[in-house]
């Protein structure tokens, strides 16, 4: 077996840090202790790469592993990814941990599979704290990090994977029905919905609901805000039936922890409604905006914009409840009608032949035309 010494003279990537990160490769012709001073590293077969591990079973760039620095405590964490971003995945994939991964931020003691043959081993001097127990410190920068990776844009393969990783560990160390677990579900669901994956999305909100339900009380607010935000997108989807089931069970736990009268209720009245309105439940949505605007009043100023913007969806939907007849899109073409039919009735009703009486020497009178009456009157 060979065995690289790796000197503790030799610089970390991060100044100052008191950790020294290593990753140990066992391959068929020993074993390699490597320190991780660089940033950047390329895993393979291929003699270039700065690490290689040499076996025909490896690919020439199997993976890629890159120095991420990150605030205190940790100061430093890297990131190992499948295959490089020029060349694609490797032939086999890597496994961590005895799961196929793409994307991993390693932790001490993670067990990385690269062939039948191959394997690595990180490891960090001293171990770090979420070594022992404190998986928060952990947790904590890995969603510093997704943070980061969402506020960049770019970094949309990262984002998911990170958001992915933060989920697996939170499994891992809580329990898949801890309120954690629930609260990561919904994170990556949220993600998945702004991509417009709601394939994907949908299930994760589902089992988040489910969590909490079953860890936490029925009325927990939490439960509450996971309903809520799985019916609006419902409804952002069209898919009303689906959104009225979760705002209609959102309503009665508000009502029993708030009590009816309180302007959240208010507020999930309103929400209500409108799927109402986009089913043309028009008199349903009318009672629920009423009903809505009432508690509103009992609470709020008068021009309170909640209030105001119910007053005006009520008014939308009172349009929607007039009879036809009286509509504006009615009455304009009915008095354009009638007035046609009257103007042509004058200009092309026949004319009447006109009579007058004449008075005759006899003392008798006599019918005549309009054109005699016309010559006796000149």
């Amino acid at each position: 077996m060979v065995y690289k010494h790796m000197s503790s003279q030799e610089s970390t990537v991060v100044e100052g840090s008191q950790f020294e990160h290593s990753l140990i490769v066992k391959d068929p012709e020993g074993i390699q202790g490597i320190l991780l001073a660089d940033r950047f590293y390329k895993i393979g077969r291929a003699p270039e790469n700065g690490i290689v591990v040499r076996s025909q079973l490896v690919s020439r760039q199997h993976a890629t592993l890159t120095g991420i620095l990150i605030d205190p405590p940790l100061f430093q964490l890297f990131r190992l990814i499948d295959g490089n971003p020029e060349k694609g995945k490797s032939t086999n994939g890597i496994q961590i941990n005895g799961e196929q991964r793409d994307y991993w931020v390693l932790m001490h003691g993670d067990e990385i599979v690269f062939s039948s043959d191959s394997m690595g081993y990180y490891r960090i001097e001293p171990e770090p704290p979420y070594a022992n127990g404190k998986i928060d410190v952990f947790l904590d920068s890995l969603k510093n990090l997704a943070k980061l990776y969402l506020t960049l844009g770019n970094y949309t393969n990262e984002a998911e994977g990170t958001l992915q990783q933060i989920l697996v560990v939170t499994q891992n160390f809580y329990g898949e029905t801890h309120p954690n677990v629930a609260t990561s579900l919904m994170e990556l669901a949220v993600f998945y919905y702004k991509k417009n994956d709601f394939v994907k999305a949908e299930p994760l909100f589902l089992q988040a609901i489910e969590i909490r339900q079953q860890s936490l009380e029925e009325q927990n607010p939490d439960v509450v805000s996971a309903m809520l935000s799985l019916a609006t997108i419902y409804n952002s989807q069209a898919l009303y039936s689906k959104a009225e089931t979760f705002f209609l069970q959102a309503l009665e736990i508000k009502k029993n922890v708030l009590g009816a009268e309180h302007p959240e209720v208010a507020a999930s009245l309103v929400d209500l409604a409108a799927i109402y309105y986009l089913q043309k439940r028009y008199l349903e949505a009318k009672n629920l905006y009423e009903q809505a605007i009432k508690i509103f009043k009992r609470s709020l100023e008068a021009k309170h914009p909640s209030i105001l913007s119910a007053q005006k969806k009520l008014a939308n939907v009172k349009k929607q409840l007039r009879p036809k007849w009286l509509s504006l899109n009615v009455l304009i073409p009915a008095s354009l009608i009638l007035l046609s039919v009257v103007i042509a009735y004058i200009v092309f009703a026949p004319k009447r032949d006109n009579t007058c009486v004449k008075s005759l020497p006899d003392g008798s009178v006599k019918s005549i035309s309009g054109n005699e009456c016309s010559q006796i009157s000149k």
